[in-house]
């Protein structure tokens, strides 16, 4: 049963231009129940590009190591750019070929290369990109504002930030000698605000570092055995979140526990609101995901996933037997009233705005829903080639 799982969950995460997970462990881990301070400041190099709306500008491929060339045009004006920011908070942001969307289909921004992955920030996205849909050429990371700008990063390649939805930060682990650096960057303008030493043990997933959340003041890592919690302005580890799994942050909270059930107020010990009720079983009886909102006021329950035959066919199963779902839910809870509400949805269906509201993609349609009542509104974006990919996931949308 386990390996049926892994198998179907490994067939979704290998279709994704993300690093591959060892899915064996985070399975294993999910099942079962410092003090060096180093903050610096420097410029990290970086082009912003400020086009005109309805004009395309060319840019070289900077930044070395093959990164790809850009040739930007936005549909974004001046006077555009604080309606386009308030409707990014509210409708989010989603790709499909080398078009970057906030949440209208008039708000676009053309990059001419493939956006790969996008993740949220205050006032923009943080987007990987490649001259190859496929993933395989080199990666390169820009910034895409809600105002039309786009910027160059110099992110290492293969990383996978953590980004702050409230804030205009995201994070990164790379090694250092025997241990770790968390690096964060402002990601409007690609200065490096903190670089900070850390040691812990990882071996649960297979990646080279482990994965990495950002919210507020605070980083959270996911460390052997416990995620570890880290005061990205003091250097301190100041606390761990119980439970190995890739870190799911927002408004000061983080997830933790069994399968992620419980979520944690972040400087404060106390436990906020059990999840656990919502597996629809108790123990190693029932696997289930859960999901906190980018803005830490919802928590997104699945019991599913989707599996993709060969010919693309998807189906929906159950994530412990297996077995195919034929009218499968989600479970949305309220961790302030505790109030819940259920929608039709699988465990690939649902993504997130920044606002904490629930946006899926069928075609060439994008709907949000509200996470308190579960209204729902619909706007469709031009047909075209490909895939639309909603931001803010580790796996795509």
């Amino acid at each position: 049963m386990t390996d049926h799982l892994t198998d179907l969950i490994r067939q979704h995460a290998t279709s994704q231009p993300v690093p591959e997970l060892d899915l064996d462990g985070v399975i294993r881990s999910g099942r079962r129940a410092g003090r060096r301070r180093a903050v610096v400041r420097r410029s990290v190099a970086t082009l912003a590009i400020g086009a005109v709306a309805g004009t395309a500008v060319a840019v070289g491929s900077g930044g070395g190591g093959g990164a790809p060339s850009l040739q930007v045009e936005s549909s974004i004006s001046a006077s555009d750019a604080a309606l386009v920011s308030d409707a990014y908070r509210t409708g989010g942001a989603f790709s499909r070929g080398d078009t970057v969307w906030f949440s209208d289909p008039d708000y676009s921004v053309d990059l001419g290369t493939d956006v790969q992955t996008l993740f949220y920030t205050a006032d923009g996205v943080v987007a990987a990109v490649s001259d190859d849909a496929a993933g395989d050429a080199p990666r390169g990371w820009v910034y895409v504002g809600t105002d039309g700008t786009v910027r160059r990063l110099d992110l290492p390649p293969k990383v996978v930030p953590g980004a702050d939805a409230a804030a205009d930060r995201l994070a990164y682990v790379t090694k250092a000698g025997s241990g770790y650096e968390v690096h964060v960057v402002e990601a409007s303008s690609g200065e490096e605000l903190a670089v900070v030493p850390f040691d812990g043990g990882y071996s649960w997933a297979g990646w080279t570092v482990p994965p990495i959340g950002l919210t507020g003041d605070y980083v959270v890592v996911g460390t052997n055995d416990a995620q570890k919690v880290i005061d990205w302005r003091t250097g301190r580890a100041v606390a761990e979140v119980p439970g190995e799994q890739l870190p799911s942050t927002g408004g000061g909270r983080a997830l933790g526990g069994d399968h992620g059930s419980t979520a944690y107020q972040l400087g404060d010990a106390r436990r906020l609101r059990s999840t656990a009720d919502l597996t629809v079983g108790s123990g190693d009886a029932r696997w289930a995901s859960n999901e906190l909102s980018p803005d830490g006021r919802f928590v997104q329950t699945t019991t599913t996933f989707v599996s993709t035959d060969e010919d693309g066919t998807r189906t929906v199963v159950d994530g412990v037997d297996g077995n195919e779902v034929r009218n499968p839910v989600v479970h949305v809870t309220d961790l302030d009233t505790g109030r819940r509400i259920t929608l039709p949805g699988d465990g690939s269906t649902y993504g997130w705005t920044p606002d904490g509201r629930l946006v899926k993609v069928e075609g060439s349609k994008v709907t949000t829903c509200d996470a308190s009542t579960g209204a729902c509104t619909t706007r469709t974006v031009p047909d075209g080639p490909g895939k639309i990919r909603v931001a803010g996931t580790y796996l795509g949308s």
